[in-house]
C-alpha cells in the first residue's frame, strides 16, 4: 500500500490582503497550531528568507533575480519532513514573484520531501490594492507620484508597474504556480475588506488548510503602516531627495528610512486616505471581471465572494486636493519624531 503523502499548503500572497496579520498570528500559535495537526516548517519572516527565498535567488526590493543556490535549497527537504504535523503550512507573499525556474524547483524539493504541493492565494480587489501596494512601493524607494504610478500601473509601463503585476495579478500568479499545482489543488481566497471582516482572512484560511481559526492569536493593532495622503507624499519626497544616497538597501536604508518611518516617525492615517480615482475605475473593473471569468473558467477552488474582486462604482473616489502647508507640517513633525525616537 502506498503510504499518503502529507499535503505542503503553500500561501504565496498577494502582498496586502491581510499577509501581514495573518503571519503573525500564525507565528505567535505554532504550539496550538501543532495541535490542531498544523506545522510549520519556518516561523518568522528571516526564517522565510534565510530557508526559502535567498536560496531560490531573491533578494530584497529587487525580488527573484538572482542564481539558484542547490546547497542551501538541498536542506528545504529536510526541513519539511523534519516538521511534526498531518500537514504543513508555509506562508510568505514575496512567492507571489517567482520565475518558472523558481516554481519548478520548489515541486521538486516538495517531491523530494514526500509531500503533496497545494496552493493558496489570498486576493482582495484592486480599488483597496493599488493605493496599499503604492504605500508598500514608497518602502522600497518608490518616488513617483500616486497618479504618475496608477498610470504607468494601467499601461504596465516601467519597473514599479510589472513589479505590481507581478505580485497582484491573480491570474499571472495562477499561471505561474500552475506548473506544479493543478487547478484542483489551487485555493482562491477573496479576502473581505478588513473595515468590514477583519476576522476574513483568519476565518478563510482555517476553512482551506483545516484548523480552527481561533487556534490563532490575533496581534494587537496594525502590523502594516498606512498612510493618507499627505505622509505618502512626505515619504515619497524623502526617497527623491535622497537620490542614490543610502544605496544598501538593506543596511542602510531600511535602518535609516523604512523602518522608522513605519513604526512611528511618520503619522498612521492622519490624512485622508489614498483612494482610486474614478478616471481609473473603468480598466480596473474591465480587468477583475476578466480575472473573476478565468477563474471560473479554468476550475480553481474559491473560499469567499469571487464578484467582490470587482469594485463598484462607489469604491472609487477622487483625491483630495494637495495641501502643501499639510505637507509641510506633517514633515516637520516626521523630522521632530524622527530625532527624538528612543528618548524618554
Amino acid at each position: 500500500m502506498t503510504e499518503q503523502r502529507r499535503p505542503l499548503w503553500l500561501h504565496v500572497g498577494c502582498s496586502k490582503t491581510g499577509t501581514s496579520s495573518l503571519q503573525a498570528g500564525l507565528w505567535m500559535s505554532v504550539e496550538a497550531l501543532a495541535a490542531a495537526g498544523v506545522g510549520l516548517p519556518y516561523v518568522g519572516r528571516p526564517a522565510h528568507f534565510t530557508g526559502l527565498l535567498r536560496p531560490l535567488g531573491w533578494r530584497p526590493v529587487a525580488g527573484f533575480d538572482g542564481e539558484h543556490r542547490p546547497r542551501r535549497l538541498q536542506q528545504v527537504p529536510a526541513t519539511l519532513r523534519d516538521t511534526a504535523g498531518d500537514r504543513l503550512l508555509v506562508s510568505n507573499e514575496d512567492l507571489a514573484e517567482v520565475r518558472p525556474q523558481d516554481v519548478d524547483a520548489v515541486a521538486a524539493l516538495a517531491d523530494e520531501a514526500g509531500v503533496d504541493l497545494h496552493l493558496v492565494l489570498t486576493v482582495r480587489d484592486w480599488a483597496q490594492q493599488l493605493p496599499s501596494d503604492y504605500q508598500q512601493f514608497l518602502k522600497h524607494r518608490l518616488g513617483d507620484a500616486y497618479l504618475d504610478f496608477l498610470d504607468a500601473v494601467r499601461e504596465r509601463r516601467g519597473p514599479w508597474a510589472e513589479q505590481f503585476w507581478a505580485r497582484q495579478d491573480p491570474i499571472d500568479i495562477l499561471d505561474r504556480w500552475g506548473r506544479a499545482v493543478d487547478p484542483s489543488r489551487t485555493h482562491v481566497i477573496v479576502v473581505p475588506s478588513y473595515s468590514q471582516d477583519p476576522e476574513g482572512v483568519f476565518n478563510l484560511m482555517g476553512e482551506v488548510v483545516g484548523f480552527p481559526p481561533d487556534v490563532v492569536k490575533r496581534p494587537k493593532g496594525s502590523v502594516n503602516a498606512s498612510f493618507g495622503v499627505v505622509e505618502s507624499e512626505v515619504f515619497r519626497r524623502v526617497n527623491l531627495a535622497l537620490g542614490d544616497r543610502l544605496p544598501d538597501y538593506k543596511n542602510d536604508y531600511s535602518e535609516a528610512v523604512r523602518w522608522p518611518f513605519a513604526h512611528g516617525v511618520l503619522a498612521r492615517s492622519a490624512s485622508p486616505k489614498l483612494t482610486l480615482p474614478p478616471e481609473h475605475l473603468g480598466w480596473v473593473q474591465d480587468h477583475a471581471r476578466r480575472t473573476v471569468e478565468t477563474v471560473r473558467e479554468r476550475g480553481y477552488v474559491v473560499h469567499g465572494d469571487l464578484e467582490a474582486l470587482v469594485p463598484t462604482d462607489e469604491a472609487a473616489r477622487p483625491l483630495p486636493p494637495l495641501d502643501e502647508a499639510a505637507v509641510a507640517e506633517a514633515s516637520i513633525t516626521a523630522l521632530a519624531n524622527y530625532v527624538s525616537r528612543g528618548r524618554p
